[in-house]
């Protein structure tokens, strides 16, 4: 990962830590930690150090588990976010060594700040996938609508780590101009296999394991066909990385994020819990229609390496 761009971030995230400790200021050394801990991370992934990429994050997520647990027992749910937040700088040794390799000179890190802002407001997409549609639900829908949806979405969030994990190893290795179109083709297979499994099993799975939200059943159904998507999606936004071209995954992100919140409300009074499930499978569908549609001019331009 390029020196420049490390420091851009050390700017671009102290800004937002600054910003956020005005609400509360361990939300600051929160962000500031994780930015310096996806930055470590990245940086072993462009160094195909693999083996080191896995203890940085299985380290980070184990850590995070046993320390917010121990220290909730003291502070409450402080202790929690204390517990990540010591785990993110525990983690970050490979972006600390960085440091002193930063670069004095504006010019040198101007290049690289459009690039990093355009990774940051992706990385803030992405954090809103995960909270924002329940900020819409909760207050339309009420509580027993959410924790069934949720319940489904925890069903999609689990499986998408496969696609994350796809798409985290391509952008190193078609960075380097290596060609991974066979390694695509397996994701995309294996995503359609976990789709049905999902399908097929989920009423025995929730039968043994979650008895009391059998309302879940079609909630899940119909989200598992988000996996599909998603690894799509993942495996586009590799090359597009990979080449730079990250305007196209910012936006994609957002025609993600516009669609889903459109559809939630329209689609879930008419048809509850079910039509805010295919809300999301549908935004996903929008947000590859685009990725693909981009993905074709650029090959029609015969852009390198694409």
């Amino acid at each position: 990962m390029d020196v420049q761009a490390n420091q851009v971030i050390l700017i671009s995230a102290s800004v937002c830590a600054i910003i956020v400790s005005l609400f509360n200021w361990l939300l600051g050394l929160f962000v500031i930690g994780m930015a310096f801990w996806m930055m470590s991370s990245y940086e072993l992934l462009s160094r195909k150090l693999y083996s080191k990429y896995a203890i940085n994050i299985i380290g980070a997520r184990g850590s995070q588990l046993v320390l917010s647990i121990i220290l909730y027992s003291f502070f409450g749910i402080q202790g929690i976010i204390i517990g990540f937040i010591i785990s993110f700088f525990v983690f970050s040794l490979t972006y600390f060594r960085t440091i002193p390799q930063f670069s004095k000179r504006f010019d040198k890190i101007r290049k690289e700040f459009k690039l990093s802002l355009h990774l940051y407001s992706y990385n803030l997409s992405n954090a809103l996938l995960l909270y924002f549609d329940k900020l819409i639900i909760a207050p339309i829908y009420g509580y027993t609508i959410l924790g069934y949806y949720q319940l489904g979405f925890q069903f999609l969030m689990f499986f998408s780590m496969i696609s994350v994990s796809f798409y985290q190893y391509l952008i190193p290795e078609e960075s380097s101009g290596k060609n991974r179109n066979k390694i695509r083709v397996y994701g995309i297979a294996l995503s359609i296999i976990i789709t049905v499994l999902i399908f097929v099993l989920a009423p025995v799975i929730l039968k043994v394991f979650f008895p009391n939200y059998i309302n879940s059943l079609n909630s899940i159904r119909i989200l598992s066909f988000g996996i599909i998507p998603m690894m799509i999606t993942g495996t586009l936004n590799s090359k597009f990385l990979a080449m730079k071209l990250t305007r196209y995954v910012l936006f994609s992100s957002i025609i993600y994020q516009v669609t889903q919140v459109i559809l939630i409300i329209i689609l879930g009074k008419e048809f509850g819990i079910e039509g805010i499930s295919l809300s999301v499978v549908i935004a996903l569908i929008c947000q590859i229609t685009f990725l693909g549609i981009m993905h074709f001019r650029l090959r029609k331009m015969d852009v390198k390496n694409i």
